[in-house]
């Protein structure tokens, strides 16, 4: 998604208990991308919405992600247990990065000490092992697979 301009007005009839965060990421760099994306480039590369399914609709909380700093985030995987997403950047001529943030109540994205190393290009995929102590980071370009430690208590990178 490339530049989202349009949120839905809180209507009185949500009840507060009944939403969902939705962490959205957008494109930042065509140029450092293995395809070529329609659209417009993203000024900011993450979105933090509050979804309501009664009504579908959508309410914007927070702009993050300088688009140098966190550029062409490709993918993000949410913890199981803990309230933090990881989000990876695409990149096909340098190796990605992988941030993690402590999401709020609020939709506030607070930058879990700083992000890893892929190991490779083309950052696509992340999940986290069972027990919760490793992601496990798949990079496209150079089909490399990389596996990092998490701190179970906090999500952060070890």
């Amino acid at each position: 998604i490339s530049n989202i301009s349009t949120t839905f007005p809180l209507s009185p009839q949500h009840d507060e208990d009944d939403h969902q965060l939705f962490f959205v990421t957008s494109y930042s760099d065509f140029d450092k991308l293995a395809h070529g994306p329609r659209g417009t480039q993203a000024k900011n590369s993450i979105y933090v919405y509050r979804f309501y399914p009664a009504d579908g609709s959508l309410v914007l909380l927070n702009v993050q992600g300088d688009s140098k700093t966190v550029m062409n985030p490709a993918f993000s995987r949410y913890h199981p247990r803990l309230n933090v997403v990881y989000t990876c950047t695409e990149d096909c001529e340098d190796n990605g990065k992988i941030f993690a943030f402590k999401i709020g109540a609020d939709g506030s994205l607070e930058q879990l000490g700083e992000p890893v190393d892929a190991g490779g290009t083309s950052t696509c995929y992340l999940t986290i092992d069972r027990a919760q102590k490793n992601m496990l980071a798949v990079n496209y370009w150079n089909a490399t697979l990389v596996v990092i430690p998490l701190d179970t208590e906090t999500g952060a990178f070890l």
